[in-house]
């Protein structure tokens, strides 16, 4: 089963049992074991949240095998009617799909509890987190198809089961997860699905030609990294398969058409990261590319992506100056005021230690208080607003 218990203890199960993994592999998932199990603390908190129902998803390219989903509805209202598995309203409500991080190596999808609930809440979209294939277990392309997958069947059942609507539809990642997701548009566009309508992205790896030590560095990044010994593992995913997919826009983003990806993105980038440059590049070409298009709108044109001829391109970034690869997960359970305060804990999410080596080793030992919390919150407002304002423009209205 792909729960939260085994996916903690994946490492473990790995390095014992799965077959056909090398021996440099094998040893180093069971360093990562002991770090995997750091969320463990946070499992009676997820637990006790039981009005969120879990589903298993069956996969279409890999028959016998499930993925897990979490879902996410809106508080009941006076104009609701609520069951364990659904929420009725007058009106289909927006769907919204979210990737977790974790370097394809670990994580789970109730790591993004706090986000979901907040973007739930504040827009009023039913949210599904995902699950996929992990590595070095399974390579590209497994958890691109698992979530492209997933994202088919919940597209399918979406107003049956959520009474949400399948084509009002946004996507949102952490990390992988947010490259994982833009796969998900992909794939919609491969099959003429159309592409969702928005997407919003968190320190996206776009660019995975490169290997994360042949990245180039922003200035005054950390020259040390505590966990390098785990950078094989951190490239197990793509590293046997990246000399075959040179050019291929599922794995590099960077090289996707824009007609296969949302009308509507916006890029959260953290400054001091080896991913600043790949996302730059790539927001320079979209917004080129959006201008020529948007000044076609209304020509008559064919539009090849699913959307109106009319919906014009909106391509935007953030970029938080000095700011380290996964900030904005260190405290995001801690955060929540479902929990007691633990101003020194380790990583909240084992993602956000083990994709980040010295970012964020580093980020955990600065005091909180040295930390600007505005920062974070400014980075989920602009993410629930932008989510909101496609929302609006396409009819609903929390």
């Amino acid at each position: 089963m792909d729960g939260i218990f085994s996916r903690l203890f994946q490492p473990l199960y790995d390095a014992l049992f799965c077959p056909h993994l090398p021996f440099s592999y094998r040893w180093r998932l069971l360093t990562l074991q002991p770090l995997n199990l750091l969320p463990i603390k946070w499992l009676p908190w997820v637990f006790s949240h039981t009005s969120r129902p879990v589903v298993y998803i069956p996969l279409r390219r890999r028959p016998g095998y499930i993925v897990q989903a979490v879902v996410f509805q809106p508080r009941p209202t006076s104009t609701t009617t609520t069951t364990p598995h659904t929420t009725t309203t007058s009106k289909l409500r927006p769907l919204h799909i979210d990737v977790h991080n974790g370097e394809f190596i670990g994580d789970t999808p109730e790591i993004n509890t706090v986000f979901c609930i907040q973007l739930s809440e504040r827009t009023g979209a039913v949210v599904i987190s995902l699950s996929y294939g992990l590595a070095p277990r399974h390579t590209f392309r497994t958890a691109h198809e698992d979530v492209q997958d997933a994202a088919k069947y919940i597209i399918e059942n979406a107003q049956r089961l959520w009474n949400a609507d399948p084509e009002l539809l946004t996507l949102s990642g952490f990390s992988v997860g947010a490259n994982l997701a833009l796969g998900i548009s992909q794939g919609l566009a491969a099959e003429g699905e159309g592409v969702p309508k928005a997407a919003v992205t968190f320190y996206n790896p776009v660019e995975f030609r490169l290997s994360p030590c042949e990245k180039p560095k922003p200035a005054g990044y950390p020259t040390t990294d505590p966990l390098s010994h785990l950078q094989p593992l951190f490239d197990a995913y793509v590293s046997r398969s990246r000399s075959h997919n040179l050019n291929n826009p599922l794995m590099n983003p960077i090289l996707a058409d824009i007609r296969s990806l949302p009308r509507n993105m916006l890029f959260v980038i953290a400054g001091m990261n080896i991913l600043l440059h790949e996302q730059q590049t790539l927001m320079e070409r979209l917004t080129n590319e959006a201008a020529i298009l948007n000044s076609r709108m209304g020509s008559g044109d064919q539009s090849v992506d699913g959307g109106r001829d009319t919906d014009k391109y909106r391509i935007e970034s953030m970029v938080f100056e000095g700011q380290l690869h996964g900030w904005l997960e260190r405290e995001r359970l801690l955060n929540s005021p479902s929990l007691p305060t633990f101003r020194t804990c380790p990583a909240t999410s084992i993602g956000s230690l083990i994709e980040c080596g010295a970012e964020w080793i580093l980020c955990d030992i600065v005091p909180s208080f040295a930390i600007d919390e505005s920062t974070r919150k400014a980075a989920f407002d602009a993410a629930f607003n932008f989510i909101r304002d496609v929302h609006g423009v396409n009819g609903w209205v929390q």
